[in-house]
Parts: C-alpha cells; structure tokens; sequence
C-alpha cells in the first residue's frame, strides 16, 4: 500500500526547454511516469521465463459481481480505493486499507486463504468473491485474464532468479490474452523517486492502472539439505504488496494477505526458516479477517508446515504464487530465488476458448529422431504432471514403451533430462482442429508436422549455466455445431426424434438444457425463455418437448396447415482442467406435414367444439375397437407409409367411431386440395349426406363460408366386411381451407340399415406449392417428394377422355361389389363397373390387375409410388411388371399404404394381384426432382386394350340382371347416381371410374415381347 504522497507543482525555466510538473494535491496515489529513452530498453541480463496467468480487475465491476453473486457483507472480499472506499474504512481488517501506520502498512491479514490448494490446484477463499484466481474461461464482469504469460527474472553470477519492479518493469499487452512473452525493461517505472509495478501501463500512460494479479508457477529440484551444488543455501525471497500467498506443492508456507505496504516473506530451505519482515525489521503485526486485535508475526518452519525436505529431493516440485494489488496505491513487487532449474522440454494441452471441456485424456506421444532420420518412441521417459491450476499432480509418471503419455485439457508435462536431437510430439486423438507453436525460452522454433498432427522441435546442447525450457503448446478447438433438424409427419401421431444424431463430436460434450418456439433468441450467454427438460411448447400445429437424450416428442395438436419451429439448446462449459464458464448452443427443429396426412378418428377430444383442431361430433357417437396408440417413425424418407400401421387388419390404429342416430354429424376444416374420408362398409352401413364449404378470411380476419358441394353415399357392401375404405372424396380442389361436414341418413326401406363408421381422414397438399428453397421445399426434395401428385387409378382410367379406341369386348378383369356371396362377379358392360365398381380405388382378385402408362412420364427426373391396402387384413402377394423388371411387394395392411414402384422407361405399369385375398388399388403418387408445370395422368393404350371392344363409344347404362340388381335404396359404395333419393337432389355429379385387367398376352405385346 503506498503511503499518501503530497504531490507539489514545480516549474524549471531553462534557456531552450520548460518543463511544467502538474499538481496532484490531496490525491493518494502513485503515477507512473515515462521511462527516459536512455533506460527504456531491454535489459541486457541473461532472462529465463516462467510461466505466468496474469489478472486485470475493474474494482466496481467485480466488487458488483462479488454482492450480485453472493450477496453484499463486510465479510466479503473486495478491491478498494484505499481509504475513500466504505469496505477500506470497515471494522474489520480484511478490506481495510487506511492511512494509520497501526492498521495497514506493517500489518498482515492472515487467514485469507486455506493452507491447501484443491487437487486441481486451485487456491481456496475462507470469504467470499466473485472469483479472483477462478480459471481464465470463467467469464467475470469485471476481470480479464491473460494466459501463458511468460514472465521474465534476470538471472546474476550467483545463480539467483530475480524480477525486481525498483530495476526493471515489463509491460501486459493488454490486446493479447493467450501466449505472450513478456519484455524485461531496463530500469522502472516512478512516480516521483518512488518505484512503482504497474505491468498494465504502458509507459507515458499517467493513470495508474491499479487492481490487478498473478498466478505465476516455479518448477525445481533440491537436495535434501536445501543447499546447491557450491553449498550455498537455497532461499526464496518476496517483497511487495498487497495479497501474497507462497505454496511448495500445493501447501501454503507464506501468507502475506492483506492490503498493506511492501512486506518481506523468505524461505531458507537449508534451515527451513519461514519469516517476515518489514522495513528490514522484524516488526510485522498480523490480525485476523475480522478481527481488531494484533499480534506480532512468528517465524515458522518448512517442517510445521508440513514441507518435507526428503520428499522435496525426490524430484520436481512447484512453488506457485498468487499476487494481487488490492488497495490501489503503492505498488510493489521484487522475487528472488535460487531454486534449482534443469533443462527441460514441456507439452501443454489446451483447449480453444469456445471449446467445450471435456474430462477425456488426450492421447500423446514423444518421439525421437535416430541416426537414420527415422524417429523412434521414447519409451519409459520419467516426466512430471501439472494441472490446469500449475499445481503438480505427480512427479513419477513415465512414458510407456511406444512414448505414449496422456494430457487432460489444461495439464502440461515437463520432460527433463533430455538428450540433444529433433524430438517428435504427436497428438494421436483426433476429431479437433490442432494449432501447435513452440518455444526455446522467448523464442519461437520448431516446425508443424504429420498434417498437424504432429509438431517437430530440435534440444540443442546448453553452452550456458542457465536452464533451457523447450516448450510445445497443442491448442484443439471444435466448436459445438448443432445441424438443424426436420421432422415430417405423415400421420396424426405423436413422433419421437433424437436431434443429437446428427450434431458434430464436439457436441457429445454438451448437455441438453431445453426447447423452445423459434423466435426466442440464440444467446450464447444464457437461455432465458427456454423450457427446461420434458416440458411441452406449444407451437402454431403441435406441442414439443425434450428430454435429456436430445429426443424431441412432437403431438400434433391439429390439422397441419404450415412449419412448425422449434430451438433447442444445449448447455456446455469451457475450461481447462476445471469445468467453468457455461456457454450454449442451439439448433432448430422444423416439423412439417408430409405431401399427404392422414389423422385418425381419435385426432383431438371427444368434446372438441373447434373444427380446425379435430373432428366436432355432434349427437350420440360410440367408439368401436380399441386405439392402439404409438408413434409414428421420423425417418423422412418413405412418404405414407409408417412401420405402426403394416399390421393393420381392421380399422386404422385399431379403432373408429361409430353411430347409428339419425342427422349425428362429423365436421372438420382441412387445409389443401383434396380430402379422403375412411370407412367401414358392410351390409348394414347406410347413407351419408356430405357437404363441402370454403372457407376464407377478409383483410380483416372476418370469415366468410361458402356452400360449394352435397353429397349422397350410400356405404353398402353386399359381398362382405371392409376396412378403410375411402367412401367419400372431395378432389381437383383449389388450395386452400374448406370445412367438410357429414350426416348420417339411415335407409328406411327394405333392412332399415342405418350404421356409419368414420375411420380416419386424409389430407392431400397440406402446405400446397412450396418454394424449393423453403424448410419443406429442401426435406420434400431430400426425400424425393418434391411437386408431388396424386392421381386416382380408378378414375384417370375410365376417363374416356384417356383412353384410345379398343378392339376387343370386355371380358371381366375386375372383382366388382355386385351381389352378395358372388365376390368374382364380372360384366362385359361398362355401365355395371360404373355402377358397382368402388368409386374411390380399384379392387382386384386372384390374376387380376390393372395396366397403365403414365403420360409424360421421366425416368430421370420422376419417382412412383403405388397406394395398396388389404381391405379384408389378409395377405396378398401384388407382382408389379415393367419391362424386364418384375417386383413383388407382400401386404397384409387393411391402411393405406403407398409403395414405391419403377415403370420402364416409358412410363408403364402392370400390377397383379397374385393372391385370392382381396387387393385395393387406390392412387398414383409422382413426385419429381425439378419444378415442373407438367401436370401427370394415367392412360391405356390399343395394345393394352386390344381385348376390348370400343371401350370409349360403350353406352353408360345400368345392368338389367333383374337377379343380381339392387333396389333404388341399395346403392353400392359411393353411388352418386341415386336419383331417386331426395337427399341427392343437389349432388354432384362425380365421373365413372374403371380399371381392368392385363391378360399375359398382351402384357407380352405391351412390352414389345
């Protein structure tokens, strides 16, 4: 602490030159002055380097930092403005820092610290502070930190080490916070006649920049008898102020804590005497934090504090010093030692600054170069361990036979007694980017080698008595990457997916810490707003969370209709050797609806009044099977098909609703360009009315909705019991958002069948034209289902409109619905497929098929996939032919289910079904890779359809077999032509559509067989 200078004004007048010395009256404290050009220059001396971190504090800032943090108390450890400050004036003596020679100067405040560093080797506070020495990656408002400082001693004839601020200063630059070599200048830096140690400052800069530290490390060896080779005693010698506390292997043995003036502290190793003195007296006072009381300040031994000198001889030990200037104002600082050195070669691993910690060793090896100049292991080579922290952890480690030796992030080895040649240090564990540099004391040397794996560095033989420190610094850095995420659903289903598969290896390294939606901020400081581990978020679609995996869990919540986003971040903390400052990292995750959805009947509440959500019922509706639940898979590569729903043999999940009341309603709003709607026929289901609105919203959010469509469907099977059959389609929509609503009109007449199943509703184009560059754009086009279309088999085909003129007459190729028991019923009138064919898919038997060829078909550019389902649960064998190349895809699933299929080149198609199991066929999915406004369509041709008889000129009429007919009341599946029926009056009217079978002969002529 300096003492309270009176500062004076004195003007000299000389012939050429005035030089005016400004007043500081009433201020107390030192300014640094300008070294003379003549001194200010590199001292000449023989200068060895020591290791060094070194501290600048902000007094405010970290004062903040220390009552923020653990709360405001005289008990506190704090920086002051010597006496001006309220701690300085405090009753205790820890912060005191007044003028009274009785309180400060010659007083210190032992008990600061605890006599052990941690294992680590970090210094331990008994009070509380925001964290002086904490390691350099901890980010602390008020502090910056400088490492690998390589400090400068002046070594003289008679072996000692010395750094004394009254001879010489060195100065910090400050831009510069890892490895830099400090210059020893000549002479010091004044404020009047009084030297003053002030590394912060540069020279010419008048304001003292005060508050600041050391954390400097000083291996040696010793003889037993604490005395050199020449028999002089080996002694340690500090004087300065303010804090001071000397540790010999992690244990303390000078404590000079304290703001006060420059105090003496010394070891003499060859009596073991540890003492104190001040003024070149033994008049030091010591006073406990706390206290007022004071006591003068006993010498001590090495061997009561617990130093012994038989195991000091063993090998290298570390004498480490933490340094602080705390009062801001006299500053000082002189160490002097003669402990022993020996040439020496030291590996450091480091971690770069936004690197995540990591508990793992490093793997290294030492190499040597042979005669050959070939390098070989150094194998069972005695090296000595340091932490993060410059404390040693073992002084008896050894190589192994291949050189190898293992590095934890911030340790460093020092290998003594080496032999003159090139030696090798390579880094064997990769996964980092590697920066290598090194050193023969202040000087770089060496060479990057083995693709920066390795580095190279030639010990030469010492000419001098001073020892050499070779030093190699490997520097990994891997920044944490965390890769967006995009899950796409084809299903209304809960999906799980783990977003940490895909994140870079540093990662691994990071802890998940939460989600949330993904216009919250990415703050690599702090995650505020983001919902810590399994709890939900809740998006525009759906709801998300994430567990401690990285597994998000997605629900979709109601009718997708857009993106939704999500971050998640990660938690991980920079350092070396200890795990400190916590940074964190995000990724997003984007969940979308696949190019067709289908929801089940449970998608939403039972009491659900919101249409856009889920399914609104209204009057009396039951639950027919049990919902089977699960998740639906992530994998964004097989469109409309998923693992949970291949072994449906009933309804869809295992369940459906079902009613039997009169005008019970089902209504539901979807957003795209066409609608499936799922049931379960049989001969006791009855009549629908179903009616199809717009939706639409002014510029004011208003709604307007406009009626555009009714139907009538009768849901009669006469010829058995099918699963999910899509009994009601609204299609050929422009996209947008319609509400589709359902009654039930039971059939009076005849049986009185008066059930309806609702299974499940698909959604086709959710997201309509997306942009190629867009989150949906890039995942359609990842999983080959860009600019996607579906296309109905059943209807492109009995367009007349597609297909040519036919020869032959129709023999049958289709099962049709036509009477009860007789599922083999075949016409050679194209009315009946008209009228008892399924409206929405195809059905075929045994050795029937169907036979197409997609017009504008690109082998290049297009993918197809073929929607197939068992409507009985039963297996089926479908053999797909297209050229030379025959497929054969086996399926048991009552759902819909879409199988990828390749026609030839010119786009043809032969399906079969090889089974006597029921086969339905229901639509043609196209995808390409380029945008394109190439609308797709299915044709047949005459060499198809040679067995047809003018196919396309075939008069529309309905079948007169008065023996297999059905009533006006017995309309088969989806029959829009029920004209007797009131409830039709307003239906409209929906187009034939066939299908027929391929016979092998002309699958031969199709192909050019």
């Amino acid at each position: 602490m300096k003492k309270i200078i009176n500062k004076f004004l004195a003007v000299t007048m000389a012939l050429l030159t005035a030089l005016a010395v400004i007043p500081f009256y009433g201020v107390s404290v030192s300014h640094a002055t300008k070294v003379n050009n003549s001194s200010n220059k590199s001292a000449d001396n023989d200068v060895k380097y020591f290791s060094t971190t070194m501290y600048n504090f902000n007094k405010d800032l970290f004062n903040n930092a220390t009552d923020e943090g653990k709360g405001k108390s005289e008990n506190n450890f704090y920086f002051v403005n010597e006496n001006t400050d309220s701690w300085a004036q405090g009753t205790g003596a820890l912060n005191r820092a007044n003028t009274s020679f009785a309180y400060t100067y010659n007083v210190l405040v032992q008990g600061i610290v605890k006599n052990r560093l941690t294992n680590d080797g970090k210094l331990q506070f008994n009070y509380k502070n925001a964290g002086v020495f904490e390691s350099p990656e901890k980010q602390i408002s008020g502090r910056e930190v400088y490492q690998n400082v390589q400090f400068p001693f002046v070594k003289d004839t008679n072996g000692y080490y010395e750094f004394n601020s009254s001879k010489n200063h060195v100065h910090v630059d400050k831009s510069k916070k890892n490895g830099q070599t400090l210059t020893l200048e000549s002479g010091k830096q004044t404020v009047g006649s009084v030297s003053s140690f002030f590394p912060f400052n540069a020279d010419g800069n008048y304001s003292p920049d005060y508050h600041f530290g050391m954390n400097m490390s000083i291996p040696f060896y010793i003889n037993e008898n604490g005395k050199d080779e020449n028999n002089n005693p080996i002694k340690f010698e500090f004087s300065g102020d303010d804090d001071v506390w000397v540790f010999i292997n992690g244990k303390l043995v000078l404590d000079l804590g304290g703001i006060h003036g420059a105090i003496d502290g010394s070891i003499d190793f060859s009596t073991g005497e540890v003492k104190y003195g001040f003024n070149k007296t033994n008049n030091v006072k010591v006073i406990k934090a706390g206290q007022t009381t004071q006591t003068d300040a006993a010498s001590t031994t090495l061997q009561k504090l617990g130093i012994d000198m038989a195991e000091l001889a063993k090998g290298e030990n570390n004498l480490q010093i933490f340094y602080l200037e705390r009062g801001a104002g006299e500053s000082n600082c002189k160490i002097k030692f003669n402990l022993q050195q020996r040439d020496s070669l030291e590996v450091n691993k480091t971690l770069g600054s936004t690197t995540p910690h990591t508990d793992n060793n490093f793997e290294f090896q030492l190499l040597k170069q042979n005669q050959n100049g070939q390098y070989e292991p150094v194998g069972n080579k005695a090296y000595t361990l340091y932490t993060a922290n410059n404390s040693i952890e073992s002084n008896n480690y050894k190589t192994d036979k291949n050189g190898k030796f293992y590095l934890k992030a911030g340790q460093r080895v020092n290998f003594t007694s080496n032999q003159i040649g090139k030696y090798k240090v390579v880094e064997l564990t990769g996964g980092y980017e590697k920066t290598w540099s090194g050193r023969k004391e202040s000087i770089a040397t060496g060479n990057i080698s083995d693709n920066k794996n390795a580095y190279e560095i030639q010990i030469s033989e010492n000419d001098t008595k001073t020892a050499t420190r070779y030093t190699v610094n490997c520097i990994n850095s891997a920044d944490v990457t965390l890769n967006d995420d995009t899950i796409v659903l084809d299903y209304g289903k809960t999906v799980r997916h783990n977003v940490r598969t895909n994140d870079n290896t540093s990662s691994q390294n990071a802890s998940v810490y939460g989600i949330g939606s993904g216009d919250l901020a990415k703050n690599v400081e702090s995650a505020t707003g983001y919902s810590k581990l399994d709890t939900d978020v809740d998006l525009h679609n759906g709801k998300i969370k994430i567990d401690e995996d990285g597994v998000v869990e997605y629900t979709p919540t109601r009718f997708m209709n857009s993106v939704d986003k999500a971050n998640y971040v990660v938690s991980y903390q920079v350092g070396n050797g200890n795990k400190q400052d916590t940074r964190y990292a995000y990724g997003t995750v984007n969940v979308l609806p696949a190019t067709s959805v289908y929801y089940e009947d449970d998608f939403g509440t039972e009491d659900n009044t919101d249409s856009t959500v889920g399914i609104v019922w209204t009057g009396s509706w039951k639950k027919d099977g049990t919902s089977q639940g699960g998740n639906q898979g992530s994998e964004n590569s097989k469109y409309g098909w998923d693992e949970s729903y291949k072994g449906d043999a009933g309804y869809s999940n295992g369940s459906a609703h079902y009613t039997d009341e009169r005008m019970a309603s089902a209504t539901f709003r979807f957003t795209g360009t066409e609608v499936d709607v799922y049931s379960r026929t049989n001969g006791n289901v009855g009549k629908i009315i179903a009616r199809l609105k717009k939706v639409e919203k002014n510029s004011d959010g208003k709604e307007t909705i406009k009626n555009l469509l009714t139907r009538s469907i009768d849901n009669l099977s006469v010829s058995g019991d099918y699963y999910q059959i899509p009994t009601l389609n609204f299609g050929d929509l422009e996209y947008g958002t319609y509400e589709v609503s359902i009654q039930v009109v039971p059939v009076v007449s005849g049986e009185k069948r008066g059930l309806y199943y609702l299974d499940g509703i698909r959604v086709y184009n959710p997201l309509g034209n997306v942009d190629a560059n867009s989150v949906a754009g890039k995942a359609y086009s990842e999983a080959g289902e860009s600019n996607a279309q579906y296309i109905s088999v059943r209807k492109d085909l009995l367009d007349s409109t597609k297909v040519n003129d036919l020869e032959s007459s129709i023999s049958g190729s289709l099962f049709i619905d036509k009477s009860e028991n007789k599922v083999g019923d075949r016409t050679d009138d194209i009315g009946t497929y008209k009228e008892y064919g399924p409206k929405n898919e195809v059905y075929v038997k045994e050795k029937q098929g169907v036979a197409f060829k997609i017009k504008e078909y690109d082998a290049d550019n297009n993918k197809v996939f073929i929607g197939l389902k068992s409507p009985q649960g039963k297996d089926v064998t479908v053999k797909v032919t297209s050229g030379e190349h025959i497929q054969y895809i086996n399926l048991k699933s009552a759902s819909d289910l879409y199988y990828e299929i390749t026609p030839n080149e010119d786009g043809n198609v032969v399906i079969e079904n090889m089974t006597d199991n029921l086969l339905s066929i229901t639509k043609v999915r196209i995808t390409s890779k380029n945008a394109t406004t190439i609308k797709n369509s299915l044709i047949s041709t005459p060499e198809l359809m040679s067995y047809v008889e003018k196919f396309d000129s075939l008069s529309v009429k309905q079948d007169n077999n008065k023996d297999d007919s059905i009533g006006k009341d017995d309309i088969d599946i989806e029959n829009p032509e029920d004209k007797n029926d009131a409830e039709d009056k307003n239906d409209e009217a929906v187009k034939p559509v066939s299908i027929w079978q391929k016979i092998i002969e002309s699958i031969k002529i199709w192909f050019g067989k």
